[in-house]
């Protein structure tokens, strides 16, 4: 059995943790996107368009074993605001693309700043998985 000092301790450490006080610096997570580098730093995902609603919108599950997964992740289309590498084809994004984005939901997703080319995942079919 333990001493009542060192469950006092191990009960305050667990409460820090959980609480603000104990928060730690949390890496930022990107790993849905294609590295402009090289193809070996990409953390593969598994993407699959379920539904569109037209071309405003589709529902996607994405599935990141390192960092994320959606089952029914709603994502709208937009234009993109700065460049980037689409999730699906690894193509490059330029600023202005029409281009398919999460929506912004509580709490964030991880993969908010993850793009689809709006050409690339509007040809996909949607038994299709990649």
């Amino acid at each position: 059995m333990q001493a009542p000092i060192e469950t006092d301790r191990t009960w305050q450490s667990t409460m820090a943790l959980l609480s603000n006080e104990g928060e730690t610096q949390a890496p930022v997570v990107s790993s849905c996107l294609r590295p402009q580098g090289g193809e070996s730093d990409f953390r593969e995902c598994v993407i699959r368009v379920l539904e569109r609603r037209g071309r405003s919108s589709a529902t996607v599950a994405w599935s990141d074993a390192t960092s994320c997964c959606y089952g029914e992740q709603h994502w709208r289309r937009c234009v993109a605001k700065k460049a980037g590498v689409c999730a699906l084809s690894g193509q490059a994004i330029k600023r202005g693309h029409a281009v398919y984005r999460p929506k912004r939901v509580q709490p964030t997703p991880l993969n908010i700043e993850a793009m689809i080319l709006a050409t690339v995942l509007e040809a996909v079919s949607l038994e299709e998985g990649f």
